[in-house]
């Protein structure tokens, strides 16, 4: 029987694997990729995939809604403001 190794980490594409192979595997995945390795060059930093935060409006939401509940609308006291209420927000301001 094959022994285990160290979990394998790699990025493609700007996904980040991981794969727990044993060290036959390990050293046929080495094999492999040691063409591509010896004409690249490494990644500065640690490989880490971005996050969107969604296409934020760029607003405060304290202040969108606070100034709903001035003029009286109703506002979400937690988690995202109504898009119609940040619009609302941004013509009167």
């Amino acid at each position: 029987m094959d022994t285990p190794a160290p979990t394998v980490s790699f990025t493609f594409d700007g996904v980040g694997y991981q794969v727990d192979l044993t060290e036959s595997e390990r050293q046929a995945f080495a094999d492999a990729v040691a063409p591509y390795i010896a004409v690249g060059r490494r990644a500065a930093g640690r490989a880490t995939r971005t996050s969107s935060s969604g296409g934020g409006s760029g607003v405060d939401a304290k202040a969108v809604r606070a100034w709903a509940q001035e003029q009286g609308l109703d506002v979400p006291a937690r988690g995202r403001v109504p898009s119609s209420l940040i619009e609302a927000y941004q013509s009167a301001n």
